[in-house]
């Protein structure tokens, strides 16, 4: 194995926006491979593939069948998204990134297909059929968005499609495309590019375009004056020479006929005073962004919440990179949007958390991705009362310097800014009560008792009481496993499902990419601590509130111990640990 660090020169800032920005190569798992350990390896193949699986919601489902036909029964699902019908309360759709594997274990090389797994009920969550949505172009899929389109009786899934190299990390054509079912949720047509990407985006090529990050929704208020309009949002990567950044504004395209057609796609992050930070651009423009999602309210205001990093003010020191959350509003379909407003200033710097062996910020104790981003909801009985959720550390980290601040994480120090142990996350919010015009501020959700909190998102229940789910450490960090927990507002918070193993992971796991993993991640007792430890389950987890107020929650679960193909490259026996599944429980 060889380490992703560099370790002869430090960050410089673009390199380190990038950072926070693009998605982690080893997130796209695509390296080189001629060894094949599961049959053929045909995203073709794949996509005809269907099984079924069933379960008690009320406790929790495995809605991944895990089925053995291609010995892929140890395959990740991460980036779990819901939706529901509705005019139907039963009537589910799920998406994931769902990973086919191959190794050669003569080399040591892993190879991954990515696609978009679908997952449909229409018994409340006791039986899934589970799938894969087509792809038109290229061998990874992903980031999937799903959405009932109750005008025009459809179900929608948008989903990237790029082409990731055989030999290296770079990524190219990074597209954007819809797929629409006609029957619920059963069969998905061919899809429809949205937005068109070229070169390699994530890599060296002049020019490029690389679109990131789309979220999809759709004004399913019959008194609205868009009713039935779907919105499509995502961040436009833009290259200048030799691969070197310019930009990642916010871009949205709409569709009034089921997803068949889309409007041209039109910026729409806008200009604020405090976007002064830039790489490229005049100041003020905030187009530094990422990580968009589009909202409706019941009167069909579209509100869009994006994170943005161009905030110099907010930042203890130079070049760490705070984000902001931002959002815009258009009360004409999509058509115009206001200027951007700071909802919340977040503490997600460069300083603020430690690193993990990929050379991404991680939650203490642990080695996994991590974003602080959530997600935006609308009270149903407000349309100008709008939240934003998101998870950080609350205050900023005391010991940050300049010095450390470009300083590359070199094992055994993951942690250059001194972050860790004091970095633990807590659940916050943010309200505007004007229709987006003011805001609260940071406002405490939870804190944990102390232990870590992740990848949140919120819902509001009809009555205007707002509810969320994120994960959670079992105990203050390191901790070796975290529960997936539901909170309800006025109404405390309970675990869902069994203990998730994150320290022992059968995919992803961090002795695949340094020989000098941290300590800090378990599991508890091992000889070798660390080296299980995962990397990436995904950026986010998902909730949606059902027309009859049942809160449908789906996370990434490592819960089931299994046995892959995969040689395990220090010990010559093949890995075990456990699998990213994907689960679901409903309350």
């Amino acid at each position: 194995p060889v380490s992703v660090l560099a370790r002869d020169k430090p960050y410089s800032p673009s390199e380190l926006l990038l950072r926070k920005l693009l998605p982690a190569p080893e997130q796209l798992d695509l390296q080189g491979g001629v060894g094949n350990t599961g049959g053929n390896f045909s995203k073709v193949q794949f996509e005809r593939f269907v099984c079924e699986s069933s379960g008690d919601p009320s406790a929790a489902v495995d809605m991944s069948c895990n089925d053995t036909e291609f010995g892929q029964d140890f395959s990740p699902d991460n980036e779990i998204a819901i939706a529901v019908n509705p005019n139907d309360p039963n009537h589910l759709v799920a998406g994931s990134n769902d990973y086919y594997y191959r190794f050669n274990n003569a080399s040591g090389a892993r190879q991954a297909l990515v696609l978009t797994g679908f997952f449909t009920s229409f018994d409340g969550g006791a039986t899934w059929i589970d799938g894969q949505v087509p792809m038109r172009s290229g061998n990874g899929a992903g980031d999937p968005a799903p959405a009932f389109d109750a005008k025009n009786g459809v179900v929608l899934m948008a989903q990237l499609e790029n082409v990731a190299g055989q030999g290296g990390f770079w990524v190219a054509a990074g597209n954007v495309s819809v797929s629409r079912s006609a029957d619920g949720g059963v069969t998905w047509s061919e899809p429809v590019t949205v937005f068109k990407g070229k070169g390699a985006g994530i890599g060296p090529a002049n020019q490029a375009i690389f679109w990131d990050k789309e979220w999809l929704t759709v004004d399913n208020y019959p008194d609205s004056p868009f009713y039935g309009r779907a919105y499509l949002t995502v961040t436009r990567f833009q290259n200048g020479l030799q691969g070197s950044y310019v930009d990642s504004p916010i871009f949205l395209s709409y569709s009034d006929d089921g997803g068949l057609t889309w409007s041209e796609p039109m910026e729409i992050s806008g200009s604020h005073p405090s976007c002064t930070y830039q790489e490229t651009g005049p100041t003020g423009e905030c187009d530094e962004d990422q990580n968009s999602i589009p909202e409706v309210a019941p009167d069909g205001t579209l509100y869009v919440h994006y994170a943005n990093y161009q905030n110099q003010a907010a930042w203890e020191v130079p070049f760490d990179f705070d984000g902001q959350i931002m959002v815009v509003k258009s009360t004409d379909g999509g058509v115009t949007f206001s200027d951007p407003v700071p909802a919340a200033q977040r503490e997600d710097g460069s300083s603020d958390m430690p690193w993990s062996v990929i050379g991404r910020q991680t939650v203490w104790g642990y080695q996994i991705r991590w974003s602080s981003d959530g997600n935006i909801a609308v009270d149903p009985t407000n349309p100008d009362h709008v939240t934003v959720v998101w998870t950080d550390r609350g205050t900023p980290n005391p010991n940050a310097n300049p010095d450390c601040i470009f300083t590359r994480p070199i094992a055994p120090n993951y942690d250059p800014c001194d972050a860790g142990p004091g970095s633990n996350l807590n659940v916050y919010r943010s309200d505007s009560y004007d229709g987006g015009e003011t805001w609260t501020g940071r406002t405490l959700v939870d804190d944990g008792d102390g232990a870590s909190q992740w990848f949140v998102w919120a819902d509001y229940k009809s009555d205007g009481t707002l509810v969320a789910a994120w994960d959670e450490d079992t105990a203050p960090a390191p901790a070796d496993t975290f529960k997936h927990v539901l909170w309800v507002e006025g109404g405390g918070k309970q675990a869902l499902g069994p203990e998730e193993h994150i320290d022992e992971s059968v995919t992803h796991w961090a002795g695949q990419y340094t020989t000098a993993w941290p300590t800090i991640c378990g599991p508890t007792g091992s000889d070798t601590a660390g080296k299980g430890c995962n990397v990436f389950h995904g950026d986010y987890t998902g909730l949606a509130v059902g027309p009859d107020d049942s809160i449908n929650v789906v996370w990434t679960g490592l819960n089931a111990l299994v046995t892959s193909p995969q040689v395990d490259f220090y010990t010559g026996e093949l890995r075990e640990g456990y699998r990213q599944d994907a689960m679901f429980a409903r309350r």
